[in-house]
């Protein structure tokens, strides 16, 4: 799992709340690595999200150095709870991380990858064509030209919640016509 440098905390100034930081995160870090694990269903994701979640307590380990034992701990769990979730709107929007951004570039794969993700999108649009214009037109905004779903909604004079709403409705709709082939 994690190890931490013996610097981690120099320029805190304090040798006792590093001290008590490195054991709180010895104490717990199997825990948070299994709750992580159990939110997101993969080991070097829940690892990531325990390494953040312990890199954001750390930043505010003073102000939580006087709390007990119990109370650090729900911190922690709230901790890699707020990452996940961080994560899941992150992945959401469709961003993709820089280090990431040059993996699967077309071409570059084997002929028979290129024709399945070429045969799925066939099908994407074509069950995008059974949707409602308003809803196609969302998707559209989204997933291909790189929108925001706020931003399609004040273009479209929606309010956001509406074309959150909408966003969702056609997903599942999409995701019911996928099924069905």
């Amino acid at each position: 799992m994690t190890s931490w440098p013996a610097t981690f905390g120099a320029s805190r100034g304090t040798c006792g709340l590093e001290a008590d930081f490195t054991e709180f995160v010895e104490v717990t870090e199997r825990q948070l690595y299994r709750w992580a694990l159990y939110l997101c269903r993969h080991a070097a994701q829940a690892e990531d999200l325990t390494q953040q979640a312990y890199l954001k307590l750390w930043k505010n380990w003073t102000a939580y150095h006087s709390n007990s034992p119990e109370h650090k701990k729900a911190l922690a769990y709230t901790a890699v709870r707020s990452e996940y979730h961080d994560y899941l709107r992150v992945k959401s929007n469709q961003y993709l991380p820089s280090d990431l951004a040059d993996h699967d570039v077309v071409g570059e794969s084997d002929c028979v990858d290129e024709l399945i993700a070429a045969e799925n999108t066939r099908e994407v649009l074509q069950a995008m064509e059974q949707l409602p214009e308003i809803w196609r037109k969302l998707i559209e905004s989204v997933y291909f030209d790189g929108s925001t779903v706020a931003a399609f909604a004040e273009t479209e004079g929606l309010h956001p919640k509406t074309a959150s709403r909408y966003h969702n409705k056609a997903l599942h709709m999409l995701r019911g016509i996928l099924g069905q082939r």
